[in-house]
């Protein structure tokens, strides 16, 4: 017969053994795992239907116009559990239409819904390069509200911005001397001048030509010509002087802002026909 303390020994023994065997305890861990992932919302990728009864490549140019506001937008194949908006080409009494609806990843409509009416001379399957991109960045504007965004401020679109590069044959430092005199007068007119290219809306270019001297003198013409970003030009300032021979092949100086104001006045004009409606909106 074994003695109490064997037994005591034994028992405590097997508790131990049972106890190590027990899975140790994770505190702060979750009872349940779950492998389910929320679908990213509208403003982190949203994919842009092909627009029914309308041009191939209307979603195409919608989708970049909503990338430029913030919003991955994608078109091409689609991805599962991702937002995605429907467009449609839709005739009504008064005229035709693009809707616009807004779709959750399993496929339910949001109540987010657009329409905005189409000028009457455009055709939804003939429609110009120029007519998609005005489309287009309604659209994307109208889209971008709905998702909380602030859309296309379209006040500041007609607003000119100017970039000018340097001033091309012309001598001494008349290329850099001109085109910063020229900035300088176009910003006392009130008018936004940008260092690059990037963000403007127009640019004035301009181009010296010089006569070969004839008794000790030359003739000078500079030619401003006012373009749009995509080439389009709106028209041209020339001026015309005649000066001493050689007298321009150095530092141009206060002869650069002489000229340049001239040149500037020429260029705001112009800028006042081409877009009536902002001057007027600042009168």
């Amino acid at each position: 017969m074994p003695c109490k303390f064997c037994i005591k020994y034994l028992l405590v023994l097997s508790l131990a053994f049972v106890a190590a065997c027990q899975p140790l305890q994770r505190p702060f861990q979750p009872e349940v795992k779950s492998s389910w992932r929320a679908a990213p919302g509208p403003r982190a990728s949203l994919y842009v239907e092909a627009v029914k009864n309308g041009p191939p490549d209307l979603n195409t140019a919608i989708a970049a116009k909503l990338q430029n506001l913030g919003i991955p937008a994608f078109t091409g194949d689609a991805i599962p559990d991702r937002y995605y908006v429907q467009g449609e080409i839709i005739e009504k009494p008064d005229g035709r239409y693009l809707s616009w609806t807004i779709y959750d990843p399993q496929n339910r409509d949001t109540g987010l819904y657009t329409a905005e009416k189409l000028p009457d001379a455009v055709e939804p399957l003939d429609m110009s390069a120029k007519s998609i991109d005005v489309i287009a960045l309604k659209s994307a504007s109208n889209i971008d509200r709905l998702l909380g965004g602030d859309g296309v401020n379209f006040a500041t679109l007609d607003k000119p911005v100017i970039f000018v590069p340097i001033v091309k044959g012309a001598p001494g430092d008349g290329a850099e001397s001109l085109a910063a005199a020229i900035q300088e007068e176009l910003v006392k007119l009130g008018l936004d001048v940008l260092p690059t290219e990037k963000g403007a809306n127009f640019i004035v270019r301009g181009k010296a030509d010089l006569s070969p001297p004839k008794f000790e003198t030359q003739i000078i013409q500079l030619t401003w010509s006012l373009e749009r970003r995509n080439g389009e030009q709106v028209g041209k300032v020339q001026q015309r002087n005649r000066i001493k021979a050689g007298s321009l092949n150095g530092a141009w100086g206060a002869t650069a802002f002489m000229a340049a104001k001239g040149g500037a006045d020429g260029v705001y004009n112009l800028l006042k026909k081409s877009e009536p409606k902002y001057f007027k909106s600042k009168s």
